[in-house]
């Protein structure tokens, strides 16, 4: 007996509570026994089939290198559906101490689960297994929609194909709903994503809403398409039959039916499953002189995969506070400072996030903003708007491109002498409810200072080599950034960057620094909105003298 071996059936045999029925020993791939659990609350022991993995006791892609099974408890809560429990325990290099940890997390769930029968607040979806169909999985993500469906509604669904992908080395299709239809081809119910989403040309899929989860013991996912005979209405079944013979010459292609059911009162998920056309999991049998189409006997479920992509479930793991993400925004300039603000605006959740900006992205621009190499030379305001459709289902923004930001800065820069343009300028600008202004423009800073805009304004700049950010966001903005550029803050402005060309050199920094200072810039807004506190002028100063050191100072 090896040493591994002896060590894991001396450390199981003195652990209280627990007894080894079936010595630990080697097979060709891991190390199997069998124990029985006692803990207060049991009549008797309850019995464990034990695996333990080579790699025990690390853990392998954050999965517990040990198995505990018993297939008569899969009726309880937090047990897959091959018998084995869930656990999750502390790490430990040491094997003694973690299966020590393990025995102790058996001990946990028998409390909790088998003898408390406790059930947990938060959804647990159903365990289902997708296949392989056709060499490929098939992925389709949903949106919730206001709307109600009532039990057993079936018709059709739009749905677009997005990018393929991998999962490990299979092939994902990678689809969006875009729609509802009845069977009749009439619209029940659109699915709201942005623009670039929407305009996707669409294919046909099928739908039915069956209000309860296709599942065994609440938790497993039906396996088998006899397991649907109680819930699939025979009205369903032979739309099902109409549909195969209306597609008959795309016979052998693939076909998504998406199954509707309430995880809460109020919220519906869809599991979805791949049919082949020309091959349903349907007959017909003559029952009492009619005609009724049945499910087959013994046919196998080829699930796909859904996913909930709405707002709450895609933002669900953190964005910006509501007064940031439900506003209409409008970003002046987009460059290094003005896309990098844009990007984490649109992946902390904002959905509407608008951008002026006359000049065209070359190259050199790409090294320190968020724009694409691949796209080439592009309007600043085109291109910023794709990547952030790609990025967000749910970011929009409005097309006045590229003519608007080209004579935007004309016109607001003569409205000194012309009234009525400062009020057609006032009132668009008043339409938002946050402009920001990353242009490092003391033109365009000296005019917007001197208009009457509502919405708050805030003005982003940096320094040579990103010492510093300033942030001006009281009325006295143009006097605060003038005075820190030209009598407070210190930097060197001779060393700039020279292109080619007689234009204005710029400030140098990496996309590290100026990240850096944008985030830090955005964190503390942020703060300041969800606080209900006044957002004061700011100036964000770094120092790497030593190590890196970065402080905020208000005034």
């Amino acid at each position: 007996m090896s040493n591994r071996i002896n060590e894991i059936n001396t450390t199981i045999k003195n652990i209280p509570d627990v007894k080894i029925i079936k010595p630990f020993e080697e097979s060709e791939t891991s190390i199997q026994g069998c124990v029985s659990v006692f803990t207060e609350g049991l009549d008797k022991p309850l019995e464990f089939e034990v695996t333990i993995e080579p790699q025990y006791p690390i853990k392998s892609h954050d999965v517990e290198g040990i198995k505990f099974y018993n297939i008569g408890l899969i009726e309880y809560s937090h047990i897959m559906s091959n018998g084995s429990i869930c656990i999750n325990t502390p790490h430990t290099p040491v094997l003694w101490q973690k299966l020590v940890y393990d025995f102790d997390s058996v001990k946990a769930w028998i409390k909790k689960y088998y003898i408390d029968k406790d059930i947990d607040t938060h959804y647990e979806h159903l365990i289902i297994h997708p296949k392989v169909f056709k060499e490929s999985h098939f992925a389709y993500f949903f949106n919730e929609v206001d709307y109600t469906f009532r039990k057993n509604q079936y018709g059709l669904v739009d749905y677009s194909a997005l990018g393929n992908g991998f999962q490990r080395t299979t092939k994902v299709h990678n689809n969006i709903l875009q729609k509802f239809r009845d069977r009749n081809n009439k619209e029940i119910i659109d699915v709201k994503w942005n623009g670039w989403l929407k305009s996707l040309p669409t294919r046909i899929g099928l739908f039915i809403f069956i209000q309860v989860p296709p599942s065994n013991n609440n938790r497993f996912g039906f396996e088998n398409w006899k397991d649907f005979e109680m819930l699939l209405p025979q009205e369903f079944l032979n739309f099902l039959h109409t549909v195969e013979k209306s597609l008959y010459k795309h016979k052998g292609e693939p076909l998504p039916l998406f199954i509707g059911y309430n995880i809460t009162e109020k919220e519906i998920h869809w599991q979805v499953i791949m049919l082949e056309i020309g091959d349903f999991p349907i007959e017909g049998k003559k029952i009492n002189q009619q005609w009724l189409t049945l499910l087959e006997g013994n046919r196998s479920i080829d699930w796909g995969i859904t996913r909930n992509c709405s707002y709450e479930y895609f933002f669900g793991r953190g964005k910006l506070c509501d007064t940031i993400t439900n506003g209409k925004l409008l970003i002046i300039g987009i460059g290094a400072i003005g896309s990098i603000v844009a990007k984490t605006l649109v992946r902390c959740g904002c959905k509407r996030v608008d951008f002026l900006d006359y000049d065209v992205k070359e190259p050199e621009n790409i090294c320190r903003s968020e724009y694409s190499f691949a796209t080439g030379i592009n309007n600043k305001t085109s291109d910023l708007a794709n990547e952030l459709y790609m990025l967000s289902p749910f970011f929009e923004t409005e097309h006045r491109f590229p003519f608007y930001s080209d004579v935007f800065e004309i016109l607001i820069k003569s409205h000194l002498t012309d009234t009525k343009m400062k009020s057609d300028l006032e009132k668009y600008l008043n339409e938002y409810d946050l402009i920001i202004d990353c242009t490092a423009d003391n033109d365009l800073l000296y005019v917007l200072s001197r208009i009457n805009i509502n919405p708050l304004l805030l003005n982003l700049s940096i320094s040579n080599h990103a010492k510093h950010l300033v942030c001006a966001a009281e009325d006295n903005r143009y006097d605060f950034v003038m005075n820190q550029f030209d009598n407070i803050l210190k930097f060197d402005i001779d060393d700039l960057h020279n292109p080619t060309g007689c234009w204005s050199p710029t400030f140098k920094a990496s996309y590290n620094d100026i990240n850096t200072l944008v985030q830090f810039a955005i964190k503390h807004v942020n703060l300041r909105f969800m606080q209900e506190s006044t957002l004061r002028n700011f100036v964000i100063e770094t120092d790497d003298t030593d190590c890196f050191t970065i402080k905020l100072k208000e005034f």
